[in-house]
């Protein structure tokens, strides 16, 4: 391929994952409903792919059954069809995007179910959530031939990032269901909120944060080049770090707590290599704080990453930019934490400019098994390089991730198989 044939590619490809991103926070902003979530799930994917119609469907023993559809399908929900003899059974058993070009003369589909909904070709996409494929992601066309290559790109990316948040959406259902039947909302969040800060004052109040410094090692020489400080609270609460996260978020403490985390990780800085950066987790809100600002003066900026990581929108993405720009001409560099995950980490990658990029575990899990999620992160490299970002895999558990990255050309990894968390 030409120089200009590439760039023309790479430009395209990062135009298509600007597209997808944009549908991906759409989709999270339907919220937290089941419903409402898939229902966004299937417009949009019908949007992208300049459809006709989309369906979603989620397999139940035997069959396939609408859960959600649009366009010329929707007056089709609660419509099932048998997982054996359809393009969306085999896309489920084949585990990859599937196109038919005419309904009419492929023996893979269902031509009397094509013929009730009145399409003629289609994209089917495997949605995985759990090392399972659980359902499809379908769109549909009137016209023969009516898709290409781009679109069957599209909706695989598309429904590698969506699974993920449509299952969330139905344990988070599912979970406030089970809650509310045993006690009232208001109650339960009231005693929640009041457990949560106790605890959370008591390990403040004593010191007992730690920090767990886990290696990120360049793949082409295995050289570490760097160390992520992961947060370790007391073991006798028995509560994950996630967990004490949530908990601050909710009692109002979310600074208080990353500001002992992260002087608890920067105390680490001088302990480690000259050469060796020390990566920072901390949130937008605690990234603009001034006390923050004041914790990193006295360390030698151009060793320091901040990893922003949140679970909520960015309501001021001008004031974020300005704090991390100020911070990046000080020498400080700016990551941006589980790209890939969830429904902000990718608008964050296109609107903050980070200098690293890091691939959430989610990806990385399955990247040896499923030629989508390779796709999908090689248009993320691409994207990288393009912006002049370098990109760090996350949660590297076995010899076979690891060759794959090193495959696709991921310059960066963490994760058990190449350096467990060592707390002092």
């Amino acid at each position: 391929m030409r120089s200009g044939e590439a760039a023309s590619s790479a430009a395209a490809d990062i135009a298509l994952l600007q597209r997808i991103v944009a549908a991906q926070s759409e989709i999270a902003a339907a919220g937290p409903e089941p419903q409402e979530v898939v229902d966004a799930i299937t417009h949009r994917a019908q949007e992208l792919t300049r459809s006709a119609g989309a369906v979603l469907e989620i397999r139940d023993g035997d069959v396939m059954r609408y859960w959600s559809a649009s366009g010329i399908a929707q007056g089709q929900v609660g419509f099932s069809l048998p997982v054996s003899g359809s393009l969306s059974g085999r896309c489920i058993e084949e585990q990859q995007v599937l196109r038919c070009d005419d309904s009419e003369v492929d023996p893979r589909v269902n031509r009397e179910a094509c013929r009730s909904v009145g399409l003629r070709s289609m994209l089917v996409a495997p949605l995985s959530f759990r090392g399972q494929v659980v359902g499809v992601l379908k769109v549909l066309a009137t016209t023969p031939a009516a898709y290409a290559d781009t679109d069957c790109r599209t909706l695989e990316h598309l429904s590698t990032l969506v699974a993920a948040s449509m299952y969330k959406a139905i344990e988070h259902a599912q979970m406030r269901a089970a809650l509310d039947a045993r006690m009232g909302q208001g109650e339960r969040e009231r005693r929640h909120a009041q457990d949560a800060r106790e605890r959370l004052l008591q390990v403040l109040d004593g010191a007992q944060l730690t920090a767990a410094l886990q290696p990120i090692v360049r793949l082409a020489d295995g050289v570490v080049v760097g160390y992520e400080a992961l947060a370790r609270f007391p073991l006798e609460y028995d509560l994950s770090t996630g967990r004490w996260f949530e908990d601050a978020a909710s009692s109002g403490l979310s600074v208080e707590l990353e500001l002992a985390a992260a002087a608890v990780a920067l105390a680490r800085l001088p302990s480690l290599p000259d050469d060796a950066f020390l990566a920072v987790n901390v949130s937008p809100e605690t990234a603009c704080n001034a006390r923050f600002h004041d914790l990193l003066a006295g360390h030698a900026p151009e060793r320091l990453v901040l990893e922003i990581t949140e679970h909520t929108a960015v309501e001021d993405y001008a004031r974020l930019g300005q704090c991390l720009s100020s911070l990046q001409q000080a020498g400080v560099r700016i990551a941006v934490d589980d790209t890939g995950a969830g429904f902000a980490s990718l608008r964050h990658v296109l609107r903050l400019a980070p200098d690293i990029i890091k691939l959430d575990i989610t990806l990385v899990r399955e990247i040896d098994q499923r030629p989508r999620v390779q796709s999908l992160v090689a248009a993320l490299l691409t994207f990288a390089q393009g912006t002049q970002a370098e990109l760090i895999a996350e949660g590297v558990e076995n010899e076979r991730q690891l060759q794959t990255l090193k495959e696709l050309g991921v310059p960066f990894a963490q994760g058990f198989h190449l350096g467990y968390p060592q707390v002092p």
